[in-house]
């Protein structure tokens, strides 16, 4: 069979697979039905979204496994990030109920069986009880860290404010209880990163910010403001260089290390337009921007080719795992929303990336992890932090080419 009938075959099934699951119900308009149907990314992300979920998620014992198709119990920030992949396909496709059951199970079963409740925590300045959180390791063994618990609540505020269950509110409310035990003075503020309580990290404050961010616009209480303000205020005040965030410093040196992970970049991105957002204060909007603009050069490169078009190349270094660049999509997508300019450049890279990396699918399904920027992890291949990214960087692409940009 040639190479263009096996394309048109697989477009065939693709189409027959999308459709039958029924994702065009849920409220959408006929238009916005149409602009999601004809979109590349759109399909994609939601074909890979099924694959990772059937692969690696259990729904009769409710376990994630960290390597698709091996039985091998995931810790709770992949499957955080399973969550991710969900939530960004549901809000694209309400009307699949195979997606939703999947997304609600794991929002609810799956991720209770990392929560750990009533415990004593014994911070540096302080000791609190009655706390409930998100062990690392399923059953409440092992290590806790501040921004698994993060990840965890946003998507917990994201789910109640998609799927309308009180419990899901109520839970990341109790999440916000633990994040705040991380605060405190030293350092002049900031969250730990984890109960060693040893560094003050990017990962574990700009991701603090979001959650009580999201939360005061899902709840008015103005307390959950101030404290997404006061961590915002000191990611800028601590980790902030040339416009992009460092990795951490530590507490008892205050030593630094300076490598700008993407993700720190992209979730200081999304707090402070959510900032912004809430606000309207020109400050966040600044320092937003400029950080957006930042990231462009950090991430891509961009050459001309033969014909005299751009090429644009995804760089290696800042990726650390695919999941990153899911959340660069998701914070250029949200930073679009917010900002007066509706430039939507940023996004126009990342559809870029994406073109190529959707001619990397494999007779699985899945999909090169380092976005054809030239790195190789064969033995990560098929680790859902991997393909979650992928999937999540189609669909947030695909949200605003389809819904936002027109």
């Amino acid at each position: 069979m040639n190479t263009v009938i096996q394309k048109l075959l697989s477009i065939i099934m693709s189409a027959v697979m999308f459709l039958s699951a029924g994702p065009f119900t849920g409220g959408r308009s006929a238009s916005e039905a149409s602009a999601v149907a004809n979109n590349e990314f759109a399909l994609a992300g939601y074909e890979l979204t099924l694959n990772i979920l059937s692969e690696s998620y259990d729904l009769q014992s409710h376990k994630t496994f960290d390597y698709m198709s091996k039985k091998n119990t995931a810790f709770v920030w992949p499957v955080a990030s399973l969550i991710e992949s969900a939530a960004d396909a549901y809000r694209l496709f309400p009307g699949s109920l195979k997606l939703k059951r999947y997304y609600r199970d794991i929002l609810t079963n799956g991720i209770d069986r990392y929560l750990v409740k009533d415990a004593v925590i014994a911070a540096p300045e302080k000791e609190y009880g009655g706390i409930s959180y998100y062990n690392s390791s399923a059953g409440g063994k092992g290590d806790y860290y501040y921004d698994d618990n993060e990840w965890v609540c946003i998507q917990l505020l994201l789910g109640y404010s998609q799927l309308k269950n009180k419990d899901l509110l109520s839970s990341a409310l109790r999440s916000l209880e633990f994040i705040w035990t991380g605060w405190d003075s030293a350092l002049d503020g900031g969250i730990y990163w984890s109960s060693a309580y040893e560094s003050k990290n990017a990962c574990s404050n700009a991701p603090a910010a979001i959650a009580f961010l999201l939360a005061y616009q899902l709840t008015g209480n103005e307390e959950y403001l101030e404290k997404g303000r006061m961590i915002y205020d000191w990611m800028n005040s601590a980790l902030r260089e040339n416009d992009l965030f460092i990795d951490n410093i530590q507490v008892d040196s205050g030593a630094k290390n300076h490598w700008k992970g993407i993700y720190n970049q992209a979730t200081m991105i999304y707090a402070g337009s959510l900032l912004y957002e809430i606000t309207g204060e020109e400050e966040y909007y600044n320092l937003t921007a400029a950080t957006v603009r930042a990231t462009i050069p950090h991430m891509f490169t961009e050459t001309q080719g033969e014909d005299g078009s751009a090429e644009i190349k995804m760089n290696s270094n800042p990726i650390f795992k695919a999941w990153c660049v899911g959340w660069l999509a998701r914070s250029y997508e949200k930073f679009y929303t917010v900002d007066p300019e509706r430039d939507g450049s940023p996004m126009e890279y990342m559809a870029a990336v994406l073109r190529q990396e959707l001619l990397t699918k494999d007779e699985d399904g899945f999909y090169d992890p380092f976005f054809c920027s030239g790195a190789k992890d064969d033995e990560n291949y098929t680790e859902i932090l991997a393909q979650d990214g992928v999937a999540s960087a189609f669909l947030c692409t695909a949200y605003y080419e389809a819904l936002l940009k027109e």
